[in-house]
């Protein structure tokens, strides 16, 4: 009898653990957020997808890179063709345009 509540006590800690890691897997990604206007005003676009993401033309005037553990690899090129610009390794916040077209979130 004890062995088997222990088994059953085991097999839901398992199955909630692997519930938690499925159900917030996504939500802490690493994020790109940019703006159409200066200094962070105006509307917002945020890419945090795996892989190549370009990068909204209209959205260039000001980003922050939110790291949570996926780093991502910017270019100045659409598509993520051509050379790495910049390594985003850690968070990091500009309020002044840029120039990159794409970004590549290592997954």
């Amino acid at each position: 009898m004890r062995k088997r509540r222990s088994l059953r006590t085991a097999v839901g800690s398992l199955m909630l653990s692997g519930a938690l890691v499925l159900g917030t897997g996504t939500s802490f990604a690493s994020s790109f957020l940019s703006w159409e206007g200066p200094q962070n005003t105006g509307r917002a676009k945020e890419v945090h997808a795996c892989g190549c993401n370009n990068i909204d033309p209209n959205y260039r005037a000001a980003y922050r890179f939110t790291y949570t553990g996926q780093t991502a690899a910017m270019y100045n090129e659409p598509d993520c063709r051509g050379l790495v610009h910049h390594t985003f390794r850690g968070s990091q916040e500009s309020k002044d345009a840029f120039g990159w077209r794409s970004v590549f979130f290592h997954c």
